[in-house]
C-alpha cells in the first residue's frame, strides 16, 4: 500500500463518524446494530409519513485463511464503513421501507502467504519456501459504493424502543495488489518475478470478482424521541 494510505483510512473513518454525529444532533431515533457490517451505531429522521433518511458507521476486524492459486494466505480483514440513506415508505403504518443510499467505506484485506508442507504453488509448479520468502495479496472496496436495500424500521410511529432490519447490497470493483518479498523476488529473479506477480494478482482478482456485490444483512434496536 501507498504512504498515503494510513492518512487516507483515518480520514474516511472520521469522515464516517462525523456523518453520524452530524445526523445525530438532529436525529429524532438513534439505534445499534449488528451484521455483515460488523457492529455499529447510528441515527434517523423523519420527514413526513413516507419519507425518512438514516445514516450509521459500522467496524469489525476479522482473521481468517484464504487461498489464492493454489496458495494459502493468513488474512487480516478489517471493516470499517458508514453510510447515508434515504428511506421511502410505501405503505401507511407498516414500517416497511425501500433504501437508497451511499456507502462510505475502509474496508481492506490483507494476506501473507503461508507454505503448505514447506513449499509455494506458482504457475501450477512447486517451491521450496525458504525463510523470509513469501507473497502478500491486498485488497481494497472503492471508497465510495451504491447501496439499495430493503429494511424495518425508523418510522415515526411511536416514541420509545423499536427493532430495526436492513437486507440489500453495495456494489463496487475491489482494487487489488499482489507483491512479493524481497527474499522471494531475488530468488525468483527480475523475469521470473514479473510472471509470478503477474500470475497472482490475476487469481486474485478473479476471487475478489466474486464479491464485488457486497451484501448487508443489519439487525438492531433503537430508541425514538
Amino acid at each position: 500500500m501507498s504512504g498515503e494510505a494510513p492518512v487516507k483510512t483515518i480520514v474516511n473513518q472520521w469522515a464516517a463518524v462525523a456523518v453520524v454525529f452530524a445526523a445525530s444532533a438532529h436525529a429524532q431515533e438513534i439505534y445499534l446494530q449488528g451484521g455483515t457490517q460488523g457492529v455499529g451505531i447510528g441515527a434517523a429522521v423523519s420527514f413526513n409519513s413516507m419519507l425518512g433518511a438514516h445514516a450509521d458507521f459500522n467496524a469489525i476486524n476479522l482473521t481468517h485463511d484464504f487461498t489464492v492459486a493454489g496458495n494459502r494466505y493468513q488474512d487480516d480483514l478489517k471493516l470499517r464503513q458508514g453510510g447515508i440513506y434515504a428511506d421511502i415508505f410505501p405503505w401507511r403504518g407498516s414500517g416497511f421501507r425501500a433504501t437508497l443510499g451511499l456507502r462510505f467505506n475502509d474496508d481492506e484485506l490483507h494476506g501473507v502467504s503461508v507454505p503448505t508442507n514447506g513449499t509455494y504453488v506458482f504457475g501450477g509448479k512447486r517451491y521450496p519456501a525458504l525463510p523470509g520468502m513469501y507473497a502478500v495479496a491486498q485488497a481494497r472496496y472503492p471508497t465510495v459504493m451504491p447501496y439499495v436495500g430493503i429494511g424495518y424500521g425508523h418510522r415515526p410511529a411511536s416514541k420509545g424502543l423499536g427493532f430495526v432490519a436492513d437486507i440489500g447490497v453495495a456494489y463496487g470493483i475491489p482494487k487489488c495488489s499482489y507483491t512479493l518479498s524481497p527474499e522471494l523476488a531475488a530468488a525468483a529473479g527480475p523475469a521470473k518475478s514479473q510472471v509470478l506477480v503477474a500470475s497472482g494478482l490475476d487469481s486474485l482478482r478473479q476471487m475478489m470478482s466474486r464479491y464485488r456485490w457486497y451484501p448487508v444483512l443489519q439487525i438492531g434496536i433503537s430508541y425514538r424521541f
